[in-house]
């Protein structure tokens, strides 16, 4: 049935919000407006219908009265809704009701029998003070149009009581011919009723799979309600949504939809009120946003399922950011701990008041309790704020605030104090900071750090600080000043023998009697650090007795004495503006050796560094600039950092260093400015490496360099799939200490560029790099419009693991030299000097020079990527040294177009040099549908399920596929789904002397061609022999990348009308035979796939009558087979399908298949026997009646793929399955061993499941020398 669906300008949506009234009470129908009365069994059409002595009989009648001007439509008794109903247009809010206002009637809209009946809005709609009885699922479809369930709606299920199956939805049911809406915004507002799921979009399939591009507005107030999913049901994908909860109950709360029904926008849930059993943040591609402020919920997780390939990058090229808001006092550490799993950015707002009048048990701003204690107690889970009002009393457990996680923050609002008992000594066994509030003490008070942090922040007082101590108490302690009038701080206190710990002082304002870096008792301390960064200091102490080693930072601020004294070994001292009055050094021991170093930063004054000059061995000129995320400084401490990356490098005078002090983000395209002094970019300033206070450099993009750079003992982080350091010509150098890591579900990690990212040429480029993990390097420019003449690249390998390429020269149109030194270091997918893409045809002209002293080579060496790219130059390569086990080939210029020249200097033992040693590996291998793999010259080759391309992967072994990148030997035009690719060779024995070859068989899509629409089987030949990653192309034509469409020669219709797919080849009793997989029955009840067996005349032409060999007739061949809910005519088959053989070593011939829905997690492999005789006769042929591989606990979905035997002599099974316990996951590559003998085919331990995810299993590293793979160079 037709659905009329409104659309609204932004302004006029507006204006029908609040008519409709999305809020928490149903709006009342405006003065004037039109109240009409339906009484299903005394009305009458023809009657006036506004009096309820004269009621109308038909809702649709009513609707009709009101739609005009909007109104009440008041049912008088039950009314049956046998048949789907579509509302007439209105723009004018209609309220669907059992209440005039005056009198209530026992109205109620009753859904009929039959399922899924649609009540259909055509505009603004609110149901209030009504029942709703069902007993089949119903559905309320809003069309767009805002819908509301106000109070007093209550659902009745009949004849289950409790039984909830009301659907509601924003959109379409299921989308029309009629329904071409798709960017429109939906509005929901549940305040009571109970329902069985709510979605923001869409429910059916419809007339096909839809993306909307709106966003869903989901508002719940109250009712109960099993699902919510701010995306749609089945097949569809929807823009954004926003959902808002203040009360109610909810099951589970999805952000998206169901299964793989993804939201390509954004999520905003906030949550204050309700219950909620799961909140799902699921199947989001961009940013979640996600507040919890009161909201009571039992469990929390977070899954994209998987929706594809092309759904998985855009995903990752998105890098969404998963926030949450929460407010910790309402939530548990067990709660907390799943959200800090889960989200990327976790602000906790927790914030409780006490007030010395309060009485609240919440300890809320507007019902404060009275007690610290008890707002403490609220925080244990993860820290929070303690907002003091007036004046209140210090009555915490020391024991309450060790108990808890998190930093607490006491603030003080207005002039508010916290009085502590008098002469008392607090012990603080947790991060905590004063800032904002008065410190009242009647006599001494000494606040302990027990182990924790402790920091007195901005606007701290005290009423008697002359009697104020600061001290810490334990090892592991920290103590920050930054205000206050303080009588003594001091690093370590309470010692009763001598301190084998560390101590941490940092004073950064306030005014201070006296500061001991190690402690004021005659006891020695083993090390003692000091941070004076502002305030007024009377006397700085190194410590009472004997110091072990001394770190003193005295940046800036006042002190009147320093007295540093009695270091004993080490001492690092690092002065800048600071000012000392008077300075005291005595009593330091001889040095014999220990590292004593002064480090004048700019600013600092002479005398005072020659005072301290002859205590040290070394003084060093050192300009550092700090940076910090949020910072407003001028860099020139960590307290006073910069907030900016190429302003920080600016305040450099010269060579120096930028040091990062927190997690910092360089967004996408950024430029650090031009320098010409050297940079280091590190998070270590040679006293403190601020790594452990989570500094980092996550990069998001290209940031581009303007000077010489390097970076070292710095973490870098990757959430894209584009981040990249780009040199742009200047000399970089990625030193010691580096490391990188991936963050916000990244995948890739960052790329190294020499040169640019544009096409302004950067001929010379110098890069060095001493360790991380990489995406890949390239010594030149990286981008495809370059033209680069006169290029000098120099490229210097002494460590770190790239997992991407390794390349040399620029991108485009590019000439001049190229050399790299490779002394050590990880290489997973091959070193090339020039790197196109597959099919690339630039030329290129290099004298190329790459010299090979050490590493782990993976892949390939080679000249080139695409044996398109045309080469000219010379290409010089010499190997001294290395690991080669996971070589495939070291190539020369030979196979490649142009005319360059290569010549290999290897030595005879490192060339003859067999690999030895074990792999051990664990399933599964990499991501792949329909896994093939084979062997060939001792070398292994896969081949999977693509889009739109097939790539081939040639490996050394087996587990090295996992980062093998392959090359595209496939890309037609217009085909589309390339499914269950199988490569053969067919000897001429099987085919004919002319014939002969390697073949790719693969079903397709190919719209170009009418005489096969849908799925149909196709086969390619090598063209050039026995090199696969050569050219491949039509078997009859010898085009290149043209398939030639299977036929058989006596039936004109096959593979042109019908489903034909999954082809392999058989060879039994010396003949070749062909399977491949057809259906019947399409559209109805009996629709089945069957395993087809064929002669062959040659690989692309069949010939006589195919044989059924077997079709799904056991329960476990079944699962998946259903009927459509939303389409009648539409089924889901029982599968057989993916026949591949197995040959036992005895003669024995096995067809293996997989069998119930690839959907689902009962797909199975299973096995038939062949017994002798004709094997196009099905009765030859014995069906296993279970599966020889199905899942379990770990593992799902697994499916057929081919055998092979490595270099041991192993027999491999193959198959495709899905880790985790559902669909949801993407399909894998697994291989298990497998016996085929006379009792059957066995898989594996014969369990009939996959082993467990964690075993393991070992392989010899393939022994290929290095000279059997060395091909290609025109002079040795």
């Amino acid at each position: 049935m037709t659905r009329v669906s409104t659309s609204f300008t932004a302004v006029l949506t507006a204006l029908v919000m609040v008519l409709c009234g999305l809020s928490a009470a149903p709006p009342a129908v405006a003065d004037g407006q039109m109240v009409a009365y339906v009484d299903a069994v005394a009305g009458d059409d023809a009657a006036p219908g506004t009096d309820p002595a004269e009621p109308v009989q038909t809702l649709e009648a009513a609707l009709t009265l009101v739609a005009g001007d909007g109104g009440r439509v008041v049912l008088m008794g039950d009314y049956p809704l046998d048949a789907t109903l579509v509302e007439p247009d209105h723009t004018e809010p209609i309220l669907v009701t059992s209440t005039d206002g005056e009198n209530t009637y026992p109205g109620r809209l009753v859904f009929g029998d039959t399922p899924f009946i649609e009540y259909n809005l055509a505009g603004p709609t609110t149901f209030a003070d009504l029942g709703v009885v069902h007993s089949q699922w119903s559905v309320f479809a809003a069309n767009w149009n805002p819908i509301t369930f106000g109070e007093g709606v209550t659902m009745e299920s009949v004849p289950t009581p409790g039984k909830r199956q009301v659907f509601v939805v924003g959109g379409y049911h299921g989308p029309s011919d009629e329904d071409t809406v798709r960017d429109a915004d939906s509005y929901i507002t549940i305040n009571s009723g109970t329902f069985y799921k709510v979605s923001g979009f869409t429910r059916g399939k419809g007339v096909g799979t839809q993306t909307y591009t709106g966003t869903s507005h989901i508002t719940i107030n109250g009712g109960v309600i099993q699902e919510v999913f701010g995306a749609s049901l089945e097949n569809h994908y929807s823009g954004s949504t926003e959902i808002t909860m203040t009360g109610g109950r909810v099951g589970a709360l999805h952000t998206a939809g169901d299964v793989t029904r993804y939201i390509v926008g954004s999520a905003d849930v906030e949550l204050t009120g309700g219950h909620i059993n799961t909140i799902d943040i699921n199947n989001v591609v961009e940013d979640v946003n996600l507040t919890l402020d009161g909201v009571d919920y039992e469990a929390i997780q977070a899954q994209n399922a998987w929706g594809g390939e092309g759904r998985h990058q855009q995903i990752l090229e998105f890098a969404a950011v998963r926030t949450v808001v929460f407010a910790g006092q309402y939530y548990t550490a067990d709660q907390v701990a799943a959200l800090k799993e889960i989200f990327d950015v976790l602000i906790n707002t927790a914030d409780v008041h006490v007030s010395a009048d309060g009485g609240g048990a919440e300890c809320s701003a507007e019902n404060p309790c009275s007690s610290l204690e008890a707002a403490l107690g609220l925080l244990a889970a993860d820290g929070g704020a303690i907002t003091v009002h007036g004046d209140v009393s210090w009555d915490v457990d020391p024991g309450t605030l060790a108990a808890g996680a998190g930093q607490i923050t006491f603030t003080g609002a207005g002039d508010a104090s916290i009085a502590f008992p008098d002469d008392a000594e607090v012990p603080l066994a947790r991060d905590v900071t004063f800032e904002g509030v008065r410190l009242a003490n009647a006599g001494s008070l000494e606040l302990q750090a027990d182990g924790a942090h402790l920091a007195l922040g901005a606007g701290v007082t005290m009423e008697e600080g002359r009697q104020v101590s600061v001290v810490a108490i334990a090892d592991d302690s920290q103590i920050t000043i930054e205000s206050g009038e303080i009588a003594r701080v001091v690093g370590i206190s309470g010692l009763n023998s001598a301190f084998a710990g560390s101590t941490d002082v940092t004073i950064a304002g306030g005014e201070i009697e006296e500061v001991w870096a190690g402690t004021d008792q005659p006891y020695d301390v083993e090390n003692a650090m000091v941070t004076i960064d502002g305030g007024e200091i009377e006397t700085l102490h190194a410590s009472a007795a004997g110091l072990g080693s001394l770190t003193a930072r005295l940046i800036d601020g006042e002190i009147a004495t320093a007295a540093l004294e009695r270091v004993e070994t080490d001492a690092r001292l690092r002065i800048g503006s600071v000012e000392i009055k008077d300075l005291s050094i005595s009593g330091w021991e001889a040095a014999d050796g220990s590292e004593r170093v002064l480090v004048r930063l700019p600013g600092a004054e002479d005398d005072l560094v020659d005072q301290l000059a002859d205590q040290v061995s070394t003084v060093i000129d050192d300009d550092v600039v700090y940076l910090a995320p949020g910072g407003d400084g001028d860099g020139s401490s960590p307290t006073h950092a910069s907030g900016d990356l190429s302003t920080a490098i600016a305040e450099l005078s010269g060579d120096g260093r930028v040091v990062v002090t927190g997690p910092y983000t360089v967004e996408e395209g950024y430029d650090l400015g031009e320098y010409t002094s050297r940079v280091v970019l590190t998070s270590d300033d040679g006293d403190l490496d601020f790594a452990a206070d989570g500094a980092a450099l996550q990069i998001e993009g290209a940031m581009r360099l303007g000077g010489p750079t390097t970076f070292e003992n710095l973490l870098l982080q990757s959430p894209t799939v584009d981040g990249a350091i780009y040199a742009m010509g200047q000399q970089l150098t990625i030193g010691t200490g580096v490391d990188t890591e991936f963050t916000r579900r990244g995948e890739t990690y960052l790329t190294i560029i020499g040169g640019s990212n544009d096409t302004v040429p950067a001929p010379s480029t110098s890069v060095t790099v001493e360790g991380g993990q990489w995406a890949g390097l390239r010594g030149g420019s990286d981008h495809t419009g370059a033209v680069t003449a006169g290029a000098d690249i120099s490229v210097q390998v002494d460590g770190g693991t790239f997992y991407g390429p390794v390349v040399l020269s620029h991108r485009g149109e590019s000439s001049g030299s190229a050399s790299a030194t490779i002394n050590a270091g990880t290489f997973m997918r091959g070193v090339y000097a020039v790197y196109e893409e597959d099919g690339s045809d630039y030329a290129v002209d290099y004298d190329a020079d790459i010299t090979v002293n050490g590493g782990e080579f993976w892949a390939t060496i080679a000249p080139a990527k695409s044996r398109s790219t045309v080469l000219s130059g010379t290409y010089d390569l010499t190997v001294e040294g290395g690991d080669f086990g996971h070589l495939t080939d070291l190539l020369g210029s030979e196979g490649f177009a142009g005319d360059m020249v290569s010549a290999l200097h290897v030595d005879p033992a490192i060339a003859q040099a067999a690999p030895e040693g074990d792999l051990t590996f664990t399933n599964p291998l990499v991501r792949a549908a329909d896994p093939y793999m084979f062997t060939h010259e001792g070398q292994y080759y896969f081949i999977a399920t693509g889009g739109s391309t097939l790539s081939l992967h040639k490996v050394a072994n087996p587990s090295d596929m996992s980062e093998s990148v392959g090359s595209v030997i496939f890309a037609p035009d217009e085909m589309r789904n390339l499914w269950s690719p199988e490569i053969h060779h067919l000897t001429a024995e099987d085919v004919g002397e002319e014939n002969a070859g390697w073949y790719l068989f693969l079903s397709a899509t190919d719209p170009s061609d009418p005489a096969a629409e849908g799925q149909r089987q196709y086969v390619l030949k090598a063209l050039d022999g026995d090199d696969l990653l050569g050219t491949w192309g039509n078997p009859v034509t010898g085009a290149a990348n043209v398939p030639e469409r299977i036929t058989n020669e006596d039936d004109p219709e096959f593979n042109t009308d019908e489903f034909v797919a999954g082809t392999s080849v058989f060879r039994i009793g010396g003949e070749t035979y062909i399977s491949y997989v057809t259906e019947a029955y399409r559209g109805t009840s009996e629709f089945h796939q069957r395993l087809n067996l064929s002669h062959m005349v040659n690989p692309w032409t069949l010939t006589g009558e195919p044989s059924i060999i077997a079709v799904p007739e056991y329960e476990w061949e079944e699962h998946g087979y259903a009927q459509s809910s939303s389409d009648p005519n539409m089924w889901w088959p029982k599968v057989v399908e993916g026949a591949t053989a197995v040959y036992g070593h005895d003669g024995e011939v096995y067809m293996a298949y997989s069998a119930s829905g690839y959907w689902t997690i009962h797909y199975a492999i299973g096995y038939l026997r062949y017994t002798g005789g004709d094997p196009m006769d099905a009765s030859n042929w014995a069906k296993n009646p279970t599966p020889v591989m199905s899942k379990n606990d770990e593992v799902v979905g697994t499916g057929t793929g081919p055998t092979f035997t490595d270099h041991e002599g192993t027999d491999w099974f193959m198959f495709q399955a899905r880790p985790g316990p559902n669909t949801q996951t993407a399909r894998y590559a697994f291989i298990e061993p497998y016996v085929a003998g006379q009792d059957g085919l066995t898989i594996g331990d014969g369990s009939g499941h996959p082993a467990p995810l964690d075993a393991e299993y070992t392989m010899s590293i393939n022994p290929i020398p290095l000279e059997d793979k060395a091909s290609g160079f025109t002079t040795h």
